[in-house]
């Protein structure tokens, strides 16, 4: 069970120490390894590790509920504020992909994903994700809008702080005819923790959590629950790079785990072989929280489609087609979840809130 591919990349993922503290606040017996190679003492958790801001960043609110009215206007604020603050300076932080951190206007900061030679429109993937979490009631996807900026005061940013950035904005940046590019700008969080769940240790403890008949201790419930829910949601976007590595964080202030880096989501069509593997992952999960199973249900074609909206004015975010696909991935978790339920009994399987 839970046999993810890939190794969590350090360089990619700029991790700068494994921590030795536990979740649960207990000092671990040993420091643990971020790739994997040790293991933590038997009676603690895995260890995480802490890495400086890169290409998935975090919202500020990540772990507020949707039904907060002052969250929900500094969101429309943040949004706002970034769809038309100047550029002043950036860098590059991507490793594999093409990111830029920007200095903005009013003191923000920001990750901007923008349509690349190397990536196409693979930014559609961070704001779809966002606005699809939010419409099933989760917070655990950082915050991603659509933004265009003229390139030319990009270009002047980066000619002002970064010239490698300036080169790989010539080089692989798509600037429409009137001189707009279009991307994923994302506020900017200087630290988050890594939750490194491709590493053995941690493979071994989410097994423990969501195999048929585990019940979690109550202090694990809420970490549990919300990596049961990543599972679905992510075979529901059919987010591929998920378990690549350093892509999943915890907000250690709300103990929200984050489901950073979505660029990978709604391929058209996913890889086969990720959607499978994802597929089997969803099989073996047998813990699975009521509610999120419940906004699943809720979420027929109408509703997916006035959640994902407009990139811009009557341009939809995601084609038919991808619509399309999300739907049925949607019926599969739905036909999963009954067959288990009928299997195990409905308190075994909604066994988190």
């Amino acid at each position: 069970m839970f046999t993810f591919s890939g190794r969590v990349r350090l360089a990619r993922a700029s991790v700068a120490a494994a921590l030795v503290t536990a979740l649960g606040g207990a000092a671990c017996g040993r420091s643990a390894d971020a790739t994997g190679g040790a293991a933590p003492a038997s009676s603690a958790a895995p260890a995480l590790a802490t890495a400086p801001a890169r290409d998935a960043v975090v919202e500020h609110d990540a772990g507020a509920a949707d039904d907060d009215s002052g969250t929900k206007n500094d969101r429309r604020d943040d949004e706002a504020r970034l769809a038309t603050a100047k550029p002043l300076a950036g860098k590059s932080v991507g490793h594999t992909s093409v990111v830029f951190k920007l200095k903005l206007e009013g003191g923000l900061e920001a990750a901007f994903k923008p349509r690349s030679k190397r990536g196409g429109a693979r930014y559609t993937g961070e704001i779809a994700a966002y606005r699809l979490a939010r419409a099933l009631g989760l917070a655990n996807v950082p915050a991603a809008y659509a933004r265009t900026f003229d390139a030319s005061d990009l270009r002047a940013a980066f000619a002002s702080s970064s010239k490698p950035a300036g080169t790989l904005f010539d080089d692989e940046a798509v600037v429409t005819t009137d001189g707009r590019i279009a991307g994923a700008v994302i506020p900017w969080l200087a630290h988050f923790e890594l939750l490194p769940l491709e590493a053995a240790a941690w493979r071994s403890r989410v097994r423990g959590w969501l195999s048929r008949g585990a019940k979690p201790a109550e202090a694990d419930r809420a970490m549990a629950s919300q990596i049961s829910t990543m599972i679905l949601f992510d075979y529901l976007t059919a987010n591929w790079d998920r378990w690549s590595g350093g892509n999943i964080a915890l907000d250690r202030a709300s103990s929200t785990v984050l489901f950073i880096d979505n660029d990978g989501a709604f391929f058209e069509p996913p890889p086969a072989v990720q959607t499978a593997t994802q597929l089997g992952i969803v099989r073996e999960t047998w813990s699975l929280s009521r509610a999120f199973v419940a906004a699943l249900r809720g979420l027929d074609d109408a509703t997916l489609e006035t959640a994902l909206g407009d990139e811009a004015p009557g341009v939809p975010l995601l084609t038919p087609k991808q619509r399309a696909a999300v739907s049925k991935r949607r019926g599969t978790l739905l036909r999963i979840v009954d067959e288990k339920v009928k299997a195990a009994g409905e308190s075994s399987v909604l066994a988190f809130d």
